[in-house]
Formats: structure tokens, C-alpha cells, sequence
């Protein structure tokens, strides 16, 4: 099979002619149908993020997939269908805290950690993937999906869904989207809309791709952020009408945590803060005020199956469209265009590999 090797990070990796992938015990073999290529992944490559990939390996995150073999002891899915693989594997561990991988892409750092990564170490750049069967999502009615390129973007609607469903969304409550002009962002906003928000608030650094999500439906303001958490504040308030229900925080890393204290600043009483971005600087939370408004402030990481199937059922009916998207879609033999490409793209446009 051909595949994107990464013998060492930081070293140069190449597409190759790799030995096949076999099915394992408790896994499910995959032929690779698209992947998205994340605009961060030469930094991950290079080490730049400090991302812990057990190498030599083939690398990738979560993909489409069609089942190609099963192990023996699989029996959710049959050979044929089209699948979410999820590149996020869990211990499950109901004792202590679980352990946790992204397969193909980064571990805990723990030492159980390291052996699920010797176990499921290849990810999804590549022809062929093994998953186990636990990451793995049918799509009923994916075969005849006309467009299979736009089917990888239901992983960040899954990601963002999880986040809203973390903050007890229900229709007609006022969201606010921080970080709105990346692609999670632009899911966010997507699966808000789709949930039955009566108004949604992007926030975020770009007018350009706030502009872009203004389109989408009128229920969708925008809020270019200044930088200075008072302003910031105040407006955000006035473009919600008094306050917002709940704050989807999705935002990459930033130089200070302002824009995200600025949004929890924006919630109304009994409002809900998730935070699903990439912040890496310590949040200074007003006690007094989370106290006295009853404020709840909770996480979000990844998604499950039950999300992805709701999110894939929304898709499929229609109330979820994905015609605003733009795809930029390359072989794998173009790789290295393909990641130069999507670190350009932010908000609805992506890349993606289409190894077959």
C-alpha cells in the first residue's frame, strides 16, 4: 500500500510504498476513503508542537473509511460500509482516570499510554488504516453519498455537537462560537444553527471569515475581537442582546486568555462556559461572579459514536447542509501540497487526502 512514512520526528517523511496493514484482534481494516489534513500538521511533523508520536509510524488523525476485514471478535459493522474512524482510544479504565491516545497522532505521555500507541500506532495518511472497533462510527446511507470528499468535516461537527450537548444546547437560547473562523469554529457555528439556536455570536481575529459565517443564516452576528477583554466584553453583550445562554470556546492558542474570559464575561445568570479550544494559558476565573450567577464552566475533548451518528443523521436530512463548504482535495502522492495547502485555509475550507 502506499503511505506517508515519519521515521523520526522532525527528520523528512515521504510517501512510500509501505508493507500492507493488517486487520488485528478487536480491530476493524479499513480502506481510506478521505482524510483531512489539519491546518497544523507540519507542526506536528516537525515536532513543533511537542506532540507525542510514537515513530517510526505512519501518521494521520480521524477518517472516512470503508470496511475492508474484520477480526474475528467485530461484530457492528460489515464489510462494506462507510465508517468515521476515530482516531481518539481510550483505556477505559473505571477505576482511575483512563488513559487516552489520538491514534496516529499524539499520546498522554503516561506509560500505559505508550503501549496503546505500540499497539495502535499507524494512522490515516495512508491507502489502508486498522482501527479498533470501539473508534469506529457507521453512516448508514455514506455509500451513496455523492460527495465523499465533504465527509471528513463531519468530525469537527461531531467535535463541536459533543461541546453543545456538554452545555445543555436547547432551541431558541443565544450561543456564543469563540474562535468561529477555524474550521472547528465554522462546525460550531454549523451544528448551532442545526440545533435550533435563535442566535448565534462569532467571535473571533478575521473580519473576512466572519463574514463568510454571516452568510450562512441570519440568525448568525459577528464580533471582530480587539483585544482588549472590556471592549471586547461589552460588545459581544450588545450583539447578543443582553447576554448569552452558553459560550462554545473554540479558539486556538492565543497570546493572552482574554478572548475567552471576554466571551465567559458575556454569559448571562445560569450561563455555561465549554471549553473545547486551544487555549494553553491558566484561565483567571471570576469566582464571586461564576458563584452569584450560578455560572457553570466545563470541558469538552473529542466526541463519541452517539454524537457522530446524531451529527451524520442531521447531515442526512438535510438540516445540516454541507454545500457551504469548500474542499481542496489532493492524492496522496501530493502530500506535501496538500499540507501547505491547509494551513492557509480557516473557517468553511479545508484540505483533504484522498488516498484511493
Amino acid at each position: 500500500m502506499r503511505g506517508v512514512w515519519l521515521e523520526e520526528v522532525g527528520t523528512p517523511w515521504l510517501v512510500a510504498d509501505l508493507p500492507d496493514q493488517e486487520v488485528m484482534a478487536g480491530g476493524v481494516l479499513i480502506d481510506v476513503v478521505a482524510v483531512r489534513v489539519p491546518s497544523y500538521t507540519r507542526q506536528v511533523l516537525t515536532g513543533a508542537l511537542g506532540y507525542d508520536l510514537p515513530t517510526p509510524l505512519v501518521p494521520g488523525p480521524t477518517c472516512i473509511g470503508r470496511v475492508r476485514e474484520l477480526a474475528d471478535d467485530v461484530f457492528g459493522v460489515q464489510v462494506g460500509d462507510v465508517v468515521l474512524c476515530n482516531s481518539l482510544y481510550s483505556s477505559d479504565d473505571v477505576v482511575s482516570s483512563p488513559d487516552e491516545i489520538l491514534i496516529g497522532w499524539t499520546g498522554n505521555g503516561s506509560a500505559r499510554s505508550a503501549r496503546m500507541q505500540q499497539r495502535w500506532r499507524h494512522g490515516s495518511f495512508a491507502e489502508r488504516a486498522c482501527y479498533p472497533s470501539t473508534c469506529i462510527t457507521p453512516l448508514p446511507g455514506a455509500e451513496l453519498w455523492p460527495r465523499p470528499e465533504l465527509l471528513p468535516f463531519l468530525a469537527s461537527l461531531a467535535i463541536a455537537d459533543g461541546g453543545l450537548r456538554r452545555g445543555r444546547l436547547y432551541g431558541g437560547q443565544t450561543v456564543i462560537v469563540n474562535g468561529a473562523t477555524g474550521n472547528l469554529g465554522g462546525a460550531a457555528v454549523m451544528a448551532a444553527l442545526a440545533r435550533g439556536a435563535a442566535r448565534v455570536v462569532a467571535t473571533g481575529r478575521r473580519p473576512e471569515g466572519l463574514a463568510a459565517l454571516e452568510q450562512l443564516d441570519p440568525r448568525v452576528s459577528a464580533v471582530t475581537l480587539s483585544g482588549d477583554r472590556n471592549r471586547d466584553r461589552d460588545t459581544i453583550i450588545a450583539s447578543t442582546g443582553g447576554g448569552a445562554d452558553l459560550l462554545l470556546d473554540v479558539i486556538a492558542h492565543t497570546p493572552t486568555p482574554d478572548p475567552t474570559l471576554a466571551c465567559i464575561d458575556a454569559l448571562r445568570l445560569r450561563g455555561t462556559a465549554v471549553l473545547v479550544g486551544g487555549v494553553r494559558h491558566d484561565l483567571a476565573l471570576p469566582y464571586q461572579r461564576i458563584q452569584r450567577q450560578q455560572l457553570t464552566v466545563t470541558g469538552s475533548f473529542m466526541f463519541d459514536s452517539t454524537t457522530a451518528l446524531q451529527v451524520w443523521r442531521l447531515v442526512q436530512s438535510g438540516a445540516l447542509p454541507l454545500d457551504s463548504l469548500t474542499v481542496h482535495a489532493f492524492e496522496l502522492d501530493r502530500f506535501d501540497d496538500a499540507i501547505e495547502r491547509a494551513a492557509t485555509l480557516t473557517g468553511l475550507e479545508y484540505a483533504v487526502l484522498l488516498p484511493g
